[in-house]
C-alpha cells in the first residue's frame, strides 16, 4: 500500500497547516494533513481554527523534525 504516515506535529488552523505542508514539500519531504472535525460541522464557529495533524511518511520523520525547527525560528524549545 505505501509507507505508514506518522504525526509530525499539530497546528491550529488550516492556514498554518497549509503553510507548513508547503514548506516541508519545498524541503523534499512529502506531507499531508488530517483534521478530526468534519468541514460541514459548525463551519462558521470553527472558522478554520480546528486542530490539524501534519503527517509525514515514517522514514522522513527525522528530517521533517529538523525542518520543523527551521520553520519555527522563534520556537522556545
Amino acid at each position: 500500500m505505501g509507507e505508514r504516515l506518522v504525526v509530525l506535529t499539530r497546528v491550529i488552523g488550516e492556514v498554518e497547516a497549509d503553510l507548513l505542508i508547503g514548506f516541508l514539500e519545498g524541503e523534499g519531504i512529502p506531507a499531508s494533513k488530517r483534521t478530526h472535525v468534519p468541514p460541514s460541522v459548525y463551519p462558521v464557529a470553527v472558522d478554520g481554527l480546528a486542530e490539524v495533524e501534519i503527517l509525514v511518511p515514517e522514514s522522513f520523520l527525522p528530517r521533517a523534525r529538523e525542518a520543523l525547527e527551521a520553520f519555527k525560528p522563534g520556537h522556545d524549545g
